[in-house]
This record gives structure tokens, C-alpha cells and sequence, in this order.
């Protein structure tokens, strides 16, 4: 999806030629108030549509819901992932500036990991990747983080675009409203209450049913790893083994996992590297297996990540 910078103008970046088609289902009264140099907004006299708030997570539950309000104000949907830095510092800006538009926006964020359905059939295959729904048509805008100012002329423009298409309502804030909290598929909650409880065998024999069915579930396969985790580090004397000298590979790749559990996983990648630059093949791959396991319990984007996934990439090739 092109980024909307890249281009001279939002139309650029946007295919917008049926928007500004007229809408035939407005009717004769709007028709004649357009002939005569008027605009008639096509939800004038509809009422405003309810919601719990100006920001609100998107689910498969209440999706078809929220997608119907951009028949009267501008959808923007934030496909986002809480393992992403530039997830991170884009959707408090968006939420920000959707907030500040006083309805005129709705921005709806959906988590890339916990929906993996709706990105499919949004075909969104990176976050943050952002899209607009006016009037039922999904319309890309960006990818990746984008500055404060850019936002900003993309949302202005996408308003005069909607504007022109009759979507000039507002959404009504309703405090008392509740949305439908938002729902894992049955199997992550079984392995979040086995996490609780701190059965963290049962936690791993649910990710790995949950991938048995779904390979491509990027959630459950950083809940496996983390899980693994936590099983590998449960009681151990985290002390003890930071400061320890590894005489095996067992213990070696013990001390790595506690690093990595304790917050810093540039040492524990360290450990394992330095291993790998000195053994033999049959210990390598036992190595690389358990590094890249690793990798799936830290953001993707990293530094950490990055730097050890280079570090590793040059021993190998």
C-alpha cells in the first residue's frame, strides 16, 4: 500500500473517482438544492449515530456496527500491533487528532495479533497500516508512522473529500454506552487463565493447539515462546544464574532465557551468539532454534531484535 507522503495529494494517493460520483439514493431534494448551489448533507435528518467514545476497539463482534457509521462521518481504521514501535507512536497521535475533530471522525483500532480475520479480509498484511471508510468503501491511506503535520493534512482532506459526498454529520458521544469487550479466540483465553494460575504447561499446550489449527496466528506464536519462557524460568534463582559461568549447553541457554526474561534480552542474545561463533554444527542449530524462539517474545522491531537477527544472519551466510 502506498504511503500517502509519497504522492502530490490525498487524491493521489487515494482512488476516489466513485466517490465523487453523485449518490443517486440522496434523492430529488438533494439533487435540487445541488443545482441551485446549495449542499444538502446526506445525514441531515438522520440521527446522529451513538457511540461510547470517539476511539473505539474494533472486533469481529461490533465491526459491521461501526463500519455502518461511515454512512454519516468518516471511518479511519488503525490496523495496529502492540508489538510494533511504530504502532506505538502512531495511534496515540491519530487518536489525538480524531479526538480533537469532536465527531466528525470515528477512529476505530484494531490489533493485527487478536484479529487476525479482519486483517485478512482487509488484505492487511503490516501495521500500522491505515485505512478510511466512506460509505462502506474502504480507501487506503498510509503505512507506517507518519509525522503530526502529515496526519493532519491527511485528515483535512479526507474531510473536504467527505464533505463533498455528503458526510458532514457528527457521532454522538454516550457515556452510558457500553461496547462488546472485545474477545480472544477461545483457546488464547484458556492459555491467559493458565498463565494466571501459572500452569504454564497447560498455557503452552493451548498456543500449540491454537497454531495446530491457525500456523499463521502471529499472537499464539509469541504466546508459545513467552510461555515456554516462563515455563523454562518458573522458580529458578534468577540470581544465581545471571552470575553463573555455563559449563554445558543447558545451563547456557538457561542463562539466556533469564536475561531475556528479566528485561534484558541484548545480553541473553549475546550469550547465545557468543556460543554459536565457537561450536560445533550439532550445537549451532540447537542454538539458532532457541535464539529465534526468543526473538518471538520481543517486539518485532526491536533494536535488540534486529541487531541479534544481523549478528546471527552473518555467522550462518
Amino acid at each position: 500500500m502506498s504511503d500517502f507522503m509519497s504522492r502530490a495529494s490525498l487524491a493521489g494517493a487515494m482512488d476516489l473517482s466513485s466517490l465523487r460520483r453523485p449518490d443517486q439514493s440522496i434523492g430529488a431534494a438533494t439533487s435540487s438544492a445541488s443545482a441551485s448551489g446549495s449542499t444538502v448533507a446526506s445525514g441531515a435528518s438522520i440521527e446522529a449515530p451513538k457511540v461510547a467514545s470517539l476511539v473505539v476497539r474494533g472486533t469481529q463482534g461490533n465491526l459491521k456496527r461501526l463500519l455502518e457509521i461511515s454512512n454519516t462521518v468518516p471511518v479511519i481504521i488503525d490496523f495496529h500491533t502492540d508489538r510494533g514501535d511504530q504502532s506505538k507512536a502512531l495511534s496515540p497521535k491519530l487518536e489525538a487528532l480524531v479526538t480533537a475533530q469532536n465527531g466528525r471522525i470515528l477512529l476505530v483500532q484494531i490489533d493485527l495479533d487478536a484479529e487476525p480475520q479482519i486483517a485478512q479480509a482487509f488484505q492487511i498484511t503490516q501495521a500500522p497500516t491505515v485505512l478510511a471508510v466512506l460509505k462502506g468503501q474502504p480507501v487506503p491511506l498510509f503505512s507506517g508512522d507518519q509525522p503530526n503535520e502529515a496526519l493532519i493534512t491527511v485528515l483535512d482532506r479526507m474531510l473536504q473529500v467527505a464533505g463533498e459526498n455528503g458526510l458532514a454529520g457528527v457521532v454522538e458521544v454516550d457515556e452510558n454506552m457500553v461496547e462488546e469487550a472485545p474477545r480472544l479466540p477461545p483457546r488464547h483465553e484458556a492459555a491467559y487463565a493458565a498463565i494466571d494460575s501459572e500452569n504454564y504447561a497447560e498455557a503452552i499446550a493451548q498456543y500449540e493447539a491454537q497454531l495446530a489449527e491457525s500456523p499463521a496466528d502471529s499472537l499464539a506464536k509469541s504466546g508459545l515462546a513467552q510461555a515456554k519462557l516462563l515455563f523454562r524460568t518458573d522458580k529458578i534463582d534468577f540470581e544465581a544464574v545471571l552470575a553463573s559461568t555455563p559449563l554445558d549447553l543447558k545451563d547456557l541457554l538457561l542463562k539466556a532465557d533469564a536475561f531475556v526474561a528479566v528485561g534484558h534480552p541484548a545480553q541473553g542474545f549475546s550469550v547465545i551468539l557468543t556460543r554459536f561463533a565457537n561450536s560445533e554444527n550439532a550445537d549451532r542449530e540447537t542454538l539458532r532454534k532457541h535464539l529465534v524462539e526468543l526473538f518471538e517474545v520481543c517486539p518485532p522491531e526491536s533494536p535488540e531484535v534486529a541487531a541479534a537477527r544481523r549478528a546471527l544472519a552473518s555467522m550462518l551466510y
